[in-house]
């Protein structure tokens, strides 16, 4: 689940909650758990705004994988590895997702649209829908299969996985992956042994997870995500994990910046303060800017700073609550009315900004009443009103007259309210009218209208407490509206009795039926797709070809409301019964539930596990799969005692002082601006050197010992932010003694020396010489390729490149024409006094990329700022000479023009200039020219002929020879 803008929100608010991860600094963790689909989103398709980029299956699958590979190398967990694929979502998530799906495949549309529009040549394959990752489609299937092949080939053959349990919950496992992620931990959490010090790292880029790892209460929680840089142009994330910067991001500190967000209330409530209930209300606030079950209350936007009014409010109201409001994932109605109620206060001073430049615009015009219908709704109040005061007055002159003719009437009960008030009331009343009217298409606005929105609302918000603290309350119900009502009209709720039917999950199929557009009816079995595309379906309707969307006060189209038809499940499923005896066995398969799979390492079980790609992926020939082997826990202190080392005290004198001012002025900045965090005066500084890691000693009795290293950079430290008797422990460092316990027989070893530096070896039994303080590895010392002669004679491989002139005097044509025929050549429809349409198709040979800075490697190279091609270029040009040479006339004695015109190359009346201009773009498409990669003029690149000739040199020293050191 995503909450929009969330994470930017509490980055700029809370500063030093991420941590960037650095190799040596990074904590021990007990388990780490990856919600799956952001890696398989961003391994599959990274650059969505890129419509020529293609990518195959096979590529995705060692993608992930090694995304995989890289992020447990980062971790290392010691106990628990965590897998989860996004299964068949609740109901309520589903509107979610197939908004963003019907959204995705019409952006898609258009960019392929707008592309063919400028003349681009598209690649011929077809483009990856990143609508096939949802569970039940071939390609989840088969990612599913890979991912259990790949689980059992690390087990095997990589040691670091063989201590750990690894869980794989697939696409088939109903459920969210974050989701299944926390229903594991919550049933770790209920074992009678479970260790309350677990050490959780959660990978994922859904901005909720911190209010899902803060729902678990848990003590050691640390969210870890790419690197997100706001603010200026969009850019996209580096596909290969090596590239990418990673943040750790500590709940535990989350935790401290909550509590002393709410302090103030600490001695102003009369009931105790516990940080967890804090921590409980702080997550049910965050729901009430929108997330992915619900839209957001109306002009309560994150970037509008709705949050700290959402907690200005609770610090105000909470002393009169007499508790808290979320009491672990169950409303407090009457409480949570109250909240509301301070809260609605809000739609009154929004409304009030309106209504003064309403007011001011009224002055202008002079026009009283700018909405006709406020206008009316106004005049038959002031006439109502007018009417009881009327029928009021005359029964108190009545009573006055009967009792004492001579006593005045009392002035108060006969004195108008002001006018202002009474117009703000009506025109506020008739502008929610308005809202429900338009974004809802209600006719009349009634009470039990408004008392079902608010019972609905507060509906959705107990599903999803519910749902993030104990799991799933109702996998059918949804919020069954695009838009939530105004706070104001949310009350009358303490007494509500909110029930819900527990249901069970929709099949796979069906939910591809209920989310996917009629654009990926190919994701489905063959005898559901009519239903999507046939206007005798008796679904048509929800899957409409055009649809609106509504930004709703939001910015980004993004974020914009999908104005789609909700999916009714009970038609949805009568129209699929006569279609499910049409499946074939495969399919069959592919639409069930299972379980969660669970894999650990035994070295007594040794089998062969077939490949699900043999042709990509090799067959694991000694597979383990089955027991677990667990480590001890150890303990390690990094600071021990409260001895102040030696001092020594010195005059100081006026340059020194200035340095030491200038270095305690900039750390305070630094503190500030970056941190947010204001450290007062500072009379102490700590010099010191950083902790860069751990080395392995020996000493003169054969015992190893840890020695600490440290950065030669000294940095300086204000005292106040040293944080003291910090312990720390690292239990893979805390029982080794010896050398036989550093490097047991079998460990893997790496030689850090000369000559065979970085080269992979395997301990053997060194009883015989480790009382001399050596070890016995064996070594494979991999034959490097002889490259000298290769280097030296490159020349001879290299392509040749020549200026234009050179070209052009060869095939008897201007350098212009070489210039202009390897670039961009766009011709339009009709003629140019008499254009059709804004259609241009380009037929040049796209080689060269000024704009972009770009080249063909082994076609165009730019020197300097000239241009060079290869005979490779000549050899086309002449080609296309020769099938068109009219087109090399035209444009020869056209030169000055930008844009040419069917009808103006090719003028007769026999002569079909469209039908031309199709053949030659025809024809470029088919020629392998189309599908050349380009690259920047800046690279350096080698030439296909010398990559060929550094392969060869390397396959034949793909055999190695053992060395025995």
């Amino acid at each position: 689940m995503g909450v929009p803008k969330f994470y930017r929100w509490i980055s700029e608010r809370y500063p030093c909650l991420s941590q960037v991860l650095k190799e040596h600094q990074i904590p021990e963790f007990d388990n780490l758990y990856l919600d799956m689909n952001g890696i398989i989103h961003q391994c599959s398709h990274p650059n969505d705004d890129d419509v020529h980029f293609r990518i195959s299956e096979d590529k995705i699958f060692a993608d992930i994988f090694h995304y995989l590979e890289v992020l447990f190398r980062i971790i290392k967990p010691r106990k628990v590895f965590f897998m989860a694929v996004d299964g068949v979502a609740p109901r309520a998530k589903m509107n979610q997702q197939r908004g963003r799906r019907f959204r995705s495949a019409k952006e898609a549309e258009e960019k392929i649209k707008k592309a063919l529009e400028k003349g681009e040549t598209l690649p011929t394959e077809a483009r990856f829908d990143s609508n096939c990752i949802t569970p039940g489609t071939e390609f989840m299937a088969r990612l599913h299969e890979h991912l259990k092949y790949f689980v059992n080939m690390k087990i095997s053959t990589d040691k670091s996985w063989q201590g750990v349990t690894v869980y794989l919950s697939g696409h088939e496992t109903p459920g969210e992956g974050e989701h299944k992620i926390m229903e594991f931990i919550r049933s770790e959490k209920a074992k009678p042994h479970h260790d309350p010090n677990t050490r959780h790292c959660l990978y994922g880029l859904d901005a909720d997870l911190i209010m899902l790892g803060l729902t678990s209460h848990e003590a050691h929680f640390a969210l870890l995500r790419e690197e997100v840089r706001f603010g200026g142009k969009k850019s996209q994330r580096a596909c290969a994990p090596e590239e990418t910067t990673f943040h750790l991001l500590h709940l535990s500190l989350m935790r401290e910046y909550i509590d002393y967000e709410f302090s103030p209330v600490k001695d102003k409530i009369s009931f105790e303060y516990d940080i967890e209930r804090i921590i409980d209300d702080w997550i049910l606030m965050g729901f009430l800017v929108g997330n992915d079950f619900i839209p957001h209350l109306p002009h309560l936007h994150i970037n509008h700073d709705a949050l700290p009014l959402l907690y200005r409010t609770y610090m105000a109201i909470l002393p009169e609550l007499g508790g808290y409001i979320n009491e672990n994932g169950h409303l407090n109605l009457k409480r949570f009315e109250k909240y509301l109620t301070r809260l609605s206060d809000f739609d009154r001073e929004h409304f009030s900004e309106v209504f003064v430049d309403l007011k001011w615009f009224e002055s202008k015009v002079g026009n009283k009443y700018l909405n006709e219908a406020a206008g009316i709704a106004a005049e038959e109040a002031r006439k109502n009103k007018q009417k009881k005061q009327k029928a009021q007055e005359n029964s108190i002159c009545l009573a006055a007259l009967e009792k004492n003719e001579g006593e005045a009437t009392p002035k108060t009960v006969l004195e108008d309210e002001p006018e202002d008030d009474d117009l703000f009331e009506t025109e506020f009343r008739q502008y929610k009218r308005t809202y429900y009217m338009t974004k809802m298409g209600v006719e009349v606005v009634s009470d039990d209208f408004l008392a079902d929105q608010a019972e609905c609302y507060v509906q959705a918000i107990q599903w999803i407490l519910h749902y993030y603290y104990h799991g799933v309350q109702s996998w059918s119900w949804y919020y069954p509206y695009h838009y939530a009502p105004y706070l104001s009209d949310i009350r009358n709720i303490s007494e509500l009795k909110i029930k819900f039917e527990l249901g069970k999950p929709f099949m796979p199929f069906e939910q591809l039926l209920a989310v996917l557009p009629a654009a990926s009816k190919d994701l489905l079995p063959k005898c559901y797709q009519h239903l999507m595309i046939s206007q005798d379906s008796p679904i048509i309707e929800y899957y409409p070809l055009d649809f609106k969307t509504d930004l709703n006060g939001k910015q980004q189209e993004w974020e914009a409301v999908v104005l789609i038809p909700f999916i009714d499940e009970k038609r949805l499923l009568q129209a699929m019964e006569s279609c499910n005896k049409c499946l074939k066995e495969e399919e069959k398969r592919r639409n069930t539930h299972s379980a969660c799979l669970m894999y650990w390492y035994d070295k007594d079980a040794e089998f062969q596990y077939l490949s699900p790609w043999p042709e990509k992926f090799p067959a694991v020939e000694r597979c383990h799969t089955r027991l677990y082997l667990e480590e001890p826990h150890g303990t390690q202190k990094l600071y021990m005692g409260n001895a102040v080392p030696p001092t020594k005290v010195a005059y100081v004198g006026d340059k020194e002082q200035s340095i030491w001012l200038k270095e305690v002025q900039g750390i305070s900045e630094q503190y500030q601006r970056r941190k947010g965090i204001i450290i007062h005066e500072t009379s102490i500084v700590v010099y010191a050197q950083l902790l860069t890691g751990n080395r392995y000693q020996l000493n003169q009795n054969g015992e190893v010992y840890l020695e600490k290293q440290w950065s030669k950079q000294v940095l300086p430290f204000v005292y106040q932010t040293v944080v003291k008797d910090i312990k720390a422990f690292d239990s893979r460092f805390s029982n080794i003694k010896t050398l036989d316990d550093l490097f047991p027989p079998g460990s893997t070893a790496f030689m850090l020396g000369s000559p065979y530096y970085g080269c992979m070896g395997e301990v053997q039994d060194s009883r015989d010489v480790i009382t001399e303080g050596r070890i016995r590895v064996v070594f494979n010392i991999p034959c490097e390729p002889q490259l000298d002669p290769l280097i030296q004679n490159q020349h001879k491989y290299s392509v040749k490149y020549n200026p234009a002139y050179i070209l052009a005097s060869r095939l008897g044509v201007s350098g212009y024409l070489v210039s202009r025929f390897t670039g961009s050549i766009f011709i339009g429809r009709g003629s140019k006094k008499n254009p059709h349409g804004d259609h241009k198709a380009n037929v040049g040979l796209n080689l060269k990329f000024n704009k972009k800075n770009e080249e063909v490697p082994g076609y165009t190279k730019k020197v300097g700022n000239e241009w060079m091609y290869s005979s490779a270029v000549e050899q086309l040009l002449a080609e296309y000479l020769e099938r068109v040479p009219e087109l090399f006339n035209y444009i020869a004695k056209n030169s000055q023009e930008d844009i040419f015109y069917e009808d103006d190359i090719w003028p007769g009346e026999d002569e079909n200039g469209a039908e031309k201009v199709q053949e030659i773009v025809a024809w470029l498409k088919a020629h392998p020219v189309s599908a050349l990669s380009r690259s920047s003029c800046d690279l350096q690149i080698l030439d296909a002929a010398i990559v060929e000739k550094i392969e060869e040199e390397i396959e034949k020293c793909k055999v190695c020879s053992l060395t025995s050191l």
